[in-house]
């Protein structure tokens, strides 16, 4: 991954990219996004052996593309020493983390962009409101009447606003080619709606979930019959009438008109209050107020407490093997900030038929330079539980198991290409029924290279030397005399020679010049297998060529530059306010 180091009018002025050799390096990074907070942080150190750091200060940005999207980061501090820099970066306009807005009043309704603009002071010039599914209407009666005491950050009002419409938010940067900022939007969902709902991907313990805890906790904050206030007075607890179906068709909670309290009446038989009340209902009370919009609002906060503390709270805690983080899952896409996905551990509450979860990803860390950091942190999880009863379910089981298709897997322990025809490589066949993440193992294998049988073993060793450019090997897997499994992988044996060349244009006196004072030799040097080769400039020819300013070619300049040279000197008669130099290399035989 290239980062991008900015100068204070975001103009590209440098790159930090490990690939390159003689580059400015970076490690220790940690790119941090958070879903509630629609942002994220990015921290990283290079050592100052390269003079390159210098373009590093608490003024420059940092920027890279990741799937296809644009990240750029305010450095907002920096540690150093003699020899080593570590930097902190925000992705967001300073102005949002750090100017702050004051109290705001207001007595009307008005819609979520119109808070934006007005509580938050939002404005074009700071970011642009994107995507948007809430009513544009001031006098929408689902909109709140809002306001706001004491002061903090623009950003925090942004969350605060959010939360009172139920919305979540990401803010999406777009930088122009020459990496000047195109806009900062700021786009607004329904609640869920960041990130998609992944049918396609199930994580199972012991593929790439390295652990699950739960912990149950029934603490001072679980309660079963509650009375809901309007601290403004304004709605009327006692004309509020409710009650709630659950997805089993019962009566869950309810509230009758004219009474003072609702009941979670499903929880009351599963936990019942032992110490009896003068009324002996058997419930745990906790009484609620809230800023009533309606009296609907009323019944709706005490369904939504309900189901947060009604019943014992379950806590997970997940940890997902670091190579599920930045690989492509399911249909091919790697997780993104807010994706729901399907957890299962099949030995987990056996008796209870394991334990499948629903989640989703919260925050995602990513090292670039070191993935064994990386990590996902899960929220809303919900278990998922089967309605069938037993006897149907072992009937089912029966029936799903004679149809059910077995996967097929293939591991290798050195890669599938070699170079030079040396080294080996270990090829391992492996099926799985099913969803289940143990393996099974198979009556026979039988491999072939080629379309030729090489063996009758579940693994292989392949060496480099037995590889004329590509074979193809292929293994078939046998059940009870059924063929159940197959998989094919194409080993390739490179000589030298086929490697990439990467070409790169050093300057002796940096890129940029003042006062129209302009002295620098550039001078192409080419990488193969991160070592240079032709330093001397005899195997190639190089032939430089020239932008203008206005993206037209310089004719003249490139037809008196056509001889072949590896250095050449850049003065002031060559550059008029800006210009584009290129050098193509070509073999000489």
């Amino acid at each position: 991954m290239q980062l991008n180091i900015h100068d204070l009018t975001l103009k590209r002025v440098g790159f930090i990219n490990n690939d390159v050799p003689n580059a400015l390096h970076y490690y220790d990074d940690n790119w941090h996004r958070y879903l509630a907070e629609g942002t994220s942080t990015f921290d990283f150190s290079v050592n100052k052996v390269n003079p390159a750091y210098s373009l590093i200060t608490l003024e420059s940005y940092i920027s890279f593309t990741y799937n296809d999207e644009d990240y750029l980061f305010n450095i907002v501090n920096i540690q150093q020493d003699h020899s080593t820099m570590q930097i902190q970066c925000e992705n967001l306009n300073l102005e949002l983390i750090s100017e702050e807005v004051g109290d705001y009043s207001n007595t009307k309704r008005h819609s979520i962009v119109w808070y934006l603009r007005n509580a938050a002071k939002i404005t074009d010039n700071v970011l642009e409101i994107g995507n948007n599914p809430f009513s544009e209407v001031d006098e929408d009666k689902a909109n709140p009447i809002l306001s706001f005491d004491g002061t903090e950050t623009k950003l925090a009002r942004i969350i605060s606003i959010c939360n009172s419409f139920k919305a979540e938010f990401r803010f999406k940067t777009e930088l122009k080619d020459d990496g000047t900022l195109q806009s900062i939007t700021l786009d607004l969902y329904k609640s869920g709606g960041v990130g998609q709902v992944r049918k396609d991907v199930t994580l199972f313990y012991g593929k790439n979930v390295a652990g699950i805890t739960s912990t149950g906790d029934r603490t001072s904050t679980f309660f079963n019959a509650t009375t809901v206030t309007d601290s403004n007075k304004k709605y009327d607890w006692l004309s509020v009438e409710g009650n709630y179906i659950n997805s089993e068709g019962k009566l869950e909670f309810y509230k009758k008109a004219g009474e003072n309290t609702a009941y979670a009446i499903l929880s009351r038989d599963m936990f019942p209050s032992q110490l009896k009340s003068a009324s002996a209902d058997r419930y745990t009370r906790k009484n609620l107020s809230i800023e009533a919009t309606s009296a609907d609002s009323l019944w709706d906060y005490a369904v939504s407490q309900f189901k947060l503390y009604a019943y014992p709270q379950m806590t997970y805690d997940v940890v997902v093997s670091v190579n599920a983080v930045t690989r492509a899952l399911g249909n091919n896409k790697v997780l993104d900030i807010g994706d729901t996905v399907t957890i299962q551990e099949s030995t987990f509450d056996k008796s209870d038929g394991g334990l499948i979860l629903s989640a989703r990803v919260s925050e995602q860390e990513i090292s670039f330079t070191n993935p064994n950091n990386n990590k996902l942190t899960f929220s809303n999880f919900v278990r998922l539980k089967s309605d069938i009863s037993s006897d149907l379910y072992g009937r089912m089981k029966n029936l799903v198991d004679q149809n059910t298709p077995y996967r097929s897997e293939l591991e290798t322990t050195n890669g599938t290409q070699f170079k030079n025809g040396t080294g080996s490589t270990i090829l391992t066949a492996r099926i799985y029924f099913g969803s289940d993440s143990t393996e099974t193992k198979a009556d026979s294998y039988e491999w072939r290279k080629d379309g030729t049988l090489v063996a009758n073993v579940q693994e292989i060793t392949v060496d480099a030397s037995g590889i004329d450019g590509k074979a193809v090997y292929a293994y078939k897997a046998t059940v009870n005399e059924k063929v159940v499994g197959s998989q094919s992988v194409t080993i390739t044996n490179v000589d030298d020679g086929t490697s990439p060349i990467n070409l790169v244009i050093d300057s002796s006196n940096g890129y940029q010049f003042k006062n129209n004072i302009i002295n620098t030799t550039f001078t192409a040097i080419l990488y193969q297998n991160n070592k240079e080769i032709d330093s001397d400039g005899t195997k190639f020819a190089y032939i430089w060529s020239k932008t203008n300013s206005d993206g037209t070619v310089d004719t003249a300049w490139n037809l008196a530059h056509q001889i072949s040279q590896k250095s050449i000197t850049i003065t002031n008669s060559d550059v008029w306010q800006r210009a584009t130099f290129d050098c193509t290399a070509e073999p000489l035989n």
